[in-house]
């Protein structure tokens, strides 16, 4: 599924969940938030699913520039950006290493989509395939350490998906959660020490964050289940989850105790896919006005 078409389903989406959530429970949100973002990328295009390298020069994401979506990079500071793939399918979702030596991302260049991994400093190399087979593979995230990676699949599945891990050479697959067809866990994101994933799942009927051990395990329940929630980023120290949430309407950038507890409202003005810098203190986010997408930044300090 391309990031366009999953862009109007997550709206589709959020809209119906947001009409359908219930009470508003006011003690679990900040009413007065503040607001105040940068401007990453401003070009026509559809720009979006941000993530920040681990020395916090560079933004990765993806863009429709040319009809198809590539991915690009650009300083955090904004600038020019360089374009990192070049054919006429959809390459999306990027993760870079902890290293920034290679980045991994999802893409239907084999005909189903899988995980292809690619030196940014040398784009014009063939990229590595690191998943294949049957089933869909997509939203990759790479461990701290840079030896794993978690991704969605909807391999053994009628319908729905499952998280998975891989080592970075492509060794060792395992399924890391197990849903009922019909219902999901995906756009994971690691702990700081790898010893935890936090994802979004709708396995109570409606999207939730959960957090799962590493090696396995039930997984724990962390926002409540009346509202869509989605995109979980964990904060570099470790406290705080950043993620997306409808719950007037709009999709907005919150933040939650990685424990769970009461939620904080970061943005007034709209918000997806957000990300962290690597010092934990500005959050990376896309922006959509229904007919463009662009990527911002917005300090979060003093919160970890």
């Amino acid at each position: 599924m391309n990031s366009i078409v999953k862009l109007s389903w997550a709206l589709a989406l959020v809209m119906a969940l947001g009409a359908c959530s219930g009470d508003d429970r006011p003690d679990q949100v900040d009413p007065q938030p503040t607001e105040k973002r940068t401007i990453v990328t401003a070009g026509p295009e559809f720009e979006a699913n941000p993530v920040v390298s681990g020395d916090g020069r560079w933004v990765y994401f993806e863009a429709d520039t040319d009809g198809d979506m590539d991915l690009y990079r650009v300083p955090l500071a904004g600038g020019q950006p360089q374009r990192l793939t070049f054919n006429d399918v959809f390459d999306s979702s990027p993760s870079v290493a902890p290293d920034g030596l290679h980045l991994v991302y999802e893409s239907d260049q084999g005909g189903h989509r899988h995980l292809y991994i690619l030196d940014p400093a040398h784009p014009a190399d063939a990229p590595r395939p690191l998943t294949g087979g049957p089933g869909d593979d997509g939203s990759p995230a790479w461990s701290p350490a840079g030896d794993l990676i978690v991704f969605e699949s909807n391999r053994g599945k009628a319908d729905g998906t499952d998280l998975y891990l891989i080592a970075a050479d492509g060794t060792g697959m395992r399924r890391l959660t197990t849903t009922p067809d019909g219902r999901y866990c995906r756009t994971a994101d690691w702990s700081p020490d790898a010893s935890q994933v936090v994802y979004e799942s709708n396995a109570t009927g409606w999207s939730a964050l959960y957090t799962v051990d590493a090696a396995g395990g039930k997984g724990v329940q962390i926002t409540p289940d009346n509202y869509y929630e989605g995109h979980p980023a964990w904060s570099p120290l470790g406290a705080r989850i950043a993620f997306e949430s409808v719950r007037d309407g709009t999709s907005q950038i919150f933040l939650v105790a990685a424990g769970g507890g009461p939620l904080t409202q970061l943005t007034v003005l709209g918000g997806y896919w957000p990300q962290w810098t690597p010092d934990g203190h500005t959050i990376v986010y896309g922006v959509f006005d229904g007919a463009n997408a662009d990527v911002v930044s917005m300090p979060v300090d003093p919160l970890p």
